[in-house]
């Protein structure tokens, strides 16, 4: 199996990944710690393993190979139903720093318009 790119090994370094990540998307958390480089390694996980499923080889998976793949759907299931509240949490963020730049923009403009008038 090794030489179609996946093994219990990569089954197990994609397991760990998504479990990292969704210990930083657990809702419990006090902070929105995630970040793009997060997302685009599981992301990659995603893809491989994907290919190797998509090519039915998951079918003839014995033992531990079986085994991580069980876990990994477990972590992906847990993945699809935090993604709705991480969309919900970048939403939120993006206002939020939507509101602070014209906040800054605001007073930018407004301490021009000071040292103009002073001066």
């Amino acid at each position: 199996m090794e030489s179609i790119g996946i093994s219990v090994r990569t089954l197990e370094e994609a397991n760990q990944k998504l479990g990292l990540l969704l210990e930083i998307l657990r809702p419990a958390q006090a902070s929105f710690s995630i970040t793009a480089e997060h997302m685009a390694a599981v992301l990659a996980e995603v893809l491989r393993v994907g290919e190797w499923l998509r090519a039915d080889l998951a079918s003839k998976a014995e033992g531990r190979l079986a085994e991580e793949l069980e876990r990994y759907r477990l972590n992906l299931d847990q993945l699809r139903l935090l993604l709705p509240s991480v969309h919900a949490q970048l939403l939120t963020e993006r206002s939020r720093l939507q509101a602070e730049r014209a906040h800054l923009e605001a007073a930018a403009a407004w301490a021009k318009s000071a040292s103009r008038n002073s001066g």
